[in-house]
C-alpha cells in the first residue's frame, strides 16, 4: 500500500472502512515513533499507549523509537518505559547524540569536538571515546577583553556540535562561529526544533533559530542528526537494512519534525494529536510535505483499529 497522494486531506484511522483498516495494518512491517507528544507529556503519560504499542507488536511489527530529546539519559528513558509496561531495548532508542556517535564512527571522525548540548548528550560522546570542549559556563564580564579571552583560542577544534542547551550563552554561540571558520571544521546538528512543547499550550524556542545563526553565519549547512535530518534518515535506512521504506510506519505528534521526515525518508506518516500539534493546525497546515498520510487522536487508537480488525476476521 502506498502513502496516500500529497494533494489528499489525511484521514482519521479510526473512519477507515474495514477494507481500509486491514489494507493499512498489512501495508508496513517496522514502525519508528516519536516520544515526548507521544508516549508521554512533560507531566503525564498518555492513557493507552502501552496497549496500541502492544497490539502493532503482537501483529509482528518491528518497532523502535526516535526521540529529538537528548536531555534525558539512557536509564531515564528506559524506567519511564518500564513504568508504562512499554518494552524497548536500548538498540531501539534513538535520540541526536546516539545518531551523531554512529554518524561520526561512519565518516571516521578524528579529532577535538566544541558541544554546545547538556551533560546526558555529553556523556555519550564521551563514552564513546570522543574528546570534547565545552564553556566558557561562568559569569564573563560586559567589556571586550573578556569576552576576547573566552572565545578565542588555538584548540585544534574539527567539529562542533549544537543541541539543547539551558545554560546557552551569547559567548557560546560566538566561540562556535569561531571554530567554524576553519575550512575543515564539521557543524553538526542534533535537534533542529524551532519551538519546544513543554505543557498545554506552552511552547519555548527551540535550538533551531541558534542553529540558523551558525549556518547564516558560516554559510555551512552542516550535517543534522535529528528529525528532519537527511542525515539520521540515511543512517536509519543503514542499520536496519531497510529496503523498500513505504513498507515503514512513522508516528509522530509534530509535523516538521516527524512528519516531514517520515515523508522525505519514503514512510508512510501516521500524526497523533496528543503532543504538540492540534486539529486545527493540522487542518491548516498547506506544505504537502508536512501532511500525513493519516491522524488519529492517539497512540491508543491503534489498538482499538487492531482489536476491531481481529474481530471483523474471526
Amino acid at each position: 500500500m502506498e502513502s496516500a497522494p500529497n494533494d489528499q486531506r489525511p484521514e482519521h484511522i479510526l473512519k477507515l472502512s474495514q477494507e481500509q483498516r486491514r489494507r493499512f495494518l498489512n501495508s508496513f512491517d517496522r514502525v519508528f515513533s516519536d516520544i515526548d507528544g507521544v508516549v508521554w507529556c512533560m507531566e503525564y503519560d498518555i492513557p493507552g499507549v502501552a496497549d496500541g504499542y502492544s497490539a502493532l507488536q503482537g501483529m509482528g511489527k518491528e518497532l523502535s523509537f526516535i526521540t529529538n530529546n537528548s536531555v534525558r539519559s539512557m536509564e531515564q528513558y528506559e524506567r519511564r518505559f518500564q513504568k508504562l509496561g512499554i518494552k524497548v531495548g536500548e538498540s531501539e532508542l534513538w535520540h541526536p547524540a546516539q545518531s551523531i556517535v554512529e554518524y561520526l564512527r561512519r565518516i571516521k571522525f578524528d579529532g577535538l569536538i566544541y558541544i554546545i548540548a547538556s551533560e546526558p548528550f555529553k556523556s555519550v560522546l564521551r563514552k564513546a571515546g570522543f574528546q570534547l570542549l565545552d564553556g566558557p559556563n561562568e559569569f564573563i564580564k560586559e567589556n571586550f577583553g573578556s569576552l576576547a579571552k573566552h572565545i578565542f583560542d588555538r584548540e585544534p577544534v574539527r567539529a562542533v556540535i549544537l543541541d539543547v542547551d539551558f545554560n546557552l550563552t551569547s559567548p557560546k554561540v560566538l566561540r562556535a562561529h569561531i571554530y567554524l571558520r576553519h575550512p575543515d571544521c564539521l557543524l553538526i546538528h542534533g535537534a533542529t526544533d524551532t519551538m519546544l512543547p513543554v505543557g498545554n499550550d506552552l511552547r519555548i524556542i527551540g535550538p533551531g533559530p541558534f542553529q540558523k545563526i551558525l549556518v547564516e553565519a558560516t554559510g555551512k549547512p552542516g550535517a543534522t542528526l535529528g528529525k528532519p535530518g537527511k542525515e539520521l534518515g540515511e543512517i536509519l535506512l543503514q542499520h536496519y537494512n531497510i529496503r523498500d521504506p513505504k513498507r515503514v510506519l512513522m508516528i509522530g505528534d509534530m509535523l516538521e519534525q516527524d512528519v516531514q521526515f517520515g515523508r522525505q525518508c519514503g514512510f508512510q506518516t501516521l500524526l497523533v494529536l496528543s503532543g504538540g500539534c492540534t486539529l486545527s493546525e493540522l487542518r491548516a497546515e498547506s506544505s504537502p510535505e508536512r501532511l500525513p498520510d493519516y491522524y488519529a487522536d492517539s497512540v491508543a487508537d491503534l489498538a482499538k483499529l487492531v482489536n476491531d480488525v481481529a474481530k471483523a476476521h474471526v
